[in-house]
């Protein structure tokens, strides 16, 4: 879902940065007047949105596809801290692994951090009183179909597309459609263990401590990271936006790619680079994290 650059119009791009920072930019205000927040678990989450992203899950018909978390960042967190840990994780992707374009980095940010985790989180807070699994369920598939459809939208409007908006969208919505079920139930498994065995971090954040087994949790997804590569490859490896740009003849205009080139290392075999960048990503989300953890009291 990173749109690279080459497929928006400059004007496009310039709105979507504008309407990005108003929304991060209230978003932070919130989390920085908040007493109760916690920048820890921010920083765990981060991360493992961002482990999470880097399994590429086979599918059948030569694509793949991968978890993204904005909606269970909102749900977790509540959606201002959520979208600033979603924008962290778009960010870091964009420049340090050339995960989707800088010209392009404030509409990725609108589409993950803001649609993504804002909508995911209405619904679930819509659905809760009535079924918590169904609302984490329907949270996590119409969140990241939401925002496909503003990807799809972005793109119809812009001049590369040849077609009208109308058929942008509904190849992104039908594709994000289909895949955001497995991002529904991931989205309800996760936020069904944790009202079972962890309900203090429903609170949005106010858990004392987020203990080891999410930690440990962030280093398996990294360990497994290059096996879900080679699986996707397997399968001729694709992202579905990917596949939506072939079929309608979009091209990228990308130029920079990142210290680690979609997450390996140059010169070095590219599944123990993928192994490394995903480390060095983690542990930059952790460090942050622990540093706030154990900063000395003011």
């Amino acid at each position: 879902m990173h749109i690279p650059d080459g497929y928006l119009d400059l004007s496009i791009s310039l709105l979507l940065w504008i309407l990005s920072g108003a929304v991060l930019g209230y978003s932070l205000k919130k989390v920085a007047d908040s007493k109760n927040i916690n920048t820890p678990l921010i920083g765990v989450i981060s991360a493992a949105v961002f482990a999470a992203q880097m399994l590429n899950w086979p599918i059948p018909g030569g694509t793949s596809a991968h978890f993204v978390g904005g909606s269970l960042a909102g749900i977790l967190l509540g959606p201002y801290a959520g979208s600033i840990a979603m924008a962290s994780v778009v960010a870091i992707q964009a420049f340090l692994y050339g995960d989707g374009g800088l010209i392009a980095l404030g509409a990725n940010l609108w589409n993950m951090s803001v649609v993504n985790v804002f909508a995911g989180w209405y619904i679930f807070r819509l659905i809760e009183k009535h079924n918590r699994f169904a609302a984490a369920f329907t949270s996590g598939w119409i969140g990241i179909t939401a925002a496909a459809v503003f990807v799809g939208l972005e793109v119809g409007l812009s001049s590369a597309f040849k077609y009208s908006a109308v058929v942008a969208v509904s190849a992104m919505g039908l594709w994000h459609g289909l895949l955001g079920l497995i991002e529904g139930f991931i989205t309800a498994g996760v936020v069904g263990y944790i009202h079972s065995n962890r309900p203090d971090i429903e609170k949005y954040g106010e858990a004392e401590s987020f203990g080891r087994l999410p930690l440990a949790i962030v280093g398996i997804m990294i360990i497994l990271s290059p096996v879900f590569a080679y699986l996707a490859e397997m399968v001729g490896y694709s992202e579905p936006l990917e596949n939506v740009a072939e079929e309608l003849g979009l091209r990228e205009n990308q130029k920079y790619s990142g210290l680690f080139p979609d997450y390996t290392v140059p010169g070095m075999n590219d599944y123990i680079g993928t192994l490394i960048s995903g480390a060095v990503g983690v542990m930059i989300f952790l460090s942050l994290a622990l540093m706030r953890r154990y900063a000395p009291a003011d």
